[in-house]
């Protein structure tokens, strides 16, 4: 079935350009990956680690659910999704957990930083995602926006699509064959996939800048440091210019208004 799938999405030049789309999402999470290198490093009791990890971990998997999606297999790329999803929150959740710490706010952190310490040991266990979910939407950097948007609300609703692909909940949940479809189909359902990636790529970064606006800030401050020259006022706050493409071409995945939000409660230069 993987390959007459694969043979028939192959004459479909709308599917291709849509694959061709999913494919610079995941040119995105790598140049985000080299950008954010060396300066990633987080600290949880004893241990120092880097988001590299997960991040490099999240573009292998967002270049595999590409490949199911080649071969229409639905319900992998869905199910390979809650991970992708799972994976980027959790790191939002480290950072948020940074953040925390080095503003001097320990009250809340505490089971944080137990949950964080286990992953260290390869031993965490029971950390459900609504828990990472439901943390990072109460932090003070970012209960406004979560609540303003209503990002709660769309997570619940994407999870139980994520949830039913993953556990099979329905006759419809499952791998199945392209041939007993039409061309306008095929199209929609793995548009609908691009779609829910798109979405939870966006919404991580919204977040993220909201969170830690560092993570996005451009190479030029440090590149003049580097050589020993004296940067230029205000080079800190500038963004890199392919996070400025992706946030305008896929934060109305969002909504909107979210880019203007960003530009007002951040320091940075979008």
């Amino acid at each position: 079935m993987r390959k007459t799938n694969k043979s028939i999405l192959h004459e479909c030049k709308s599917t291709l350009n849509l694959i061709v789309k999913f494919k610079k999402l995941e040119s995105f999470l790598y140049d985000f990956n080299f950008l954010i290198l060396g300066r990633d490093n987080i600290v949880c009791k004893n241990y120092v680690f880097s988001l590299q990890t997960i991040l490099n971990s999240s573009q292998a998997t967002l270049g595999n659910i590409i490949e199911c999606c080649k071969c229409f297999c639905l319900a992998d790329a869905y199910t390979l999704l809650r991970k992708y999803r799972d994976d980027l929150f959790f790191c939002l959740y480290l950072v948020n957990y940074d953040v925390n710490i080095k503003s001097g706010i320990t009250q809340s952190t505490n089971k944080m930083e137990t949950n964080i310490e286990r992953w260290c040991e390869n031993d965490l266990s029971n950390l459900n995602i609504s828990e990472v979910l439901a943390t990072i939407a109460s932090s003070d950097n970012l209960k406004g926006a979560v609540r303003k948007y209503g990002l709660q609300k769309s997570f619940e609703k994407i999870g139980k699509v994520l949830n039913n692909y993953t556990h099979g909940n329905g006759y419809s949940f499952y791998n199945s064959s392209a041939g007993s479809l039409d061309e306008n189909d095929i199209e929609k359902q793995i548009n609908e996939v691009i779609s829910t990636a798109r979405y939870i790529t966006a919404t991580f970064l919204f977040l993220l800048v909201l969170c830690s606006p560092q993570y996005i800030m451009s190479t030029d401050y440090i590149d003049y440091l580097e050589f020993g020259q004296t940067p230029p006022d205000g080079s800190q706050y500038w963004v890199a210019p392919f996070i400025v493409e992706f946030l305008k071409s896929n934060i109305e995945m969002i909504d909107k208004n979210c880019y203007e939000y960003l530009k007002e409660n951040t320091c940075m230069t979008l």
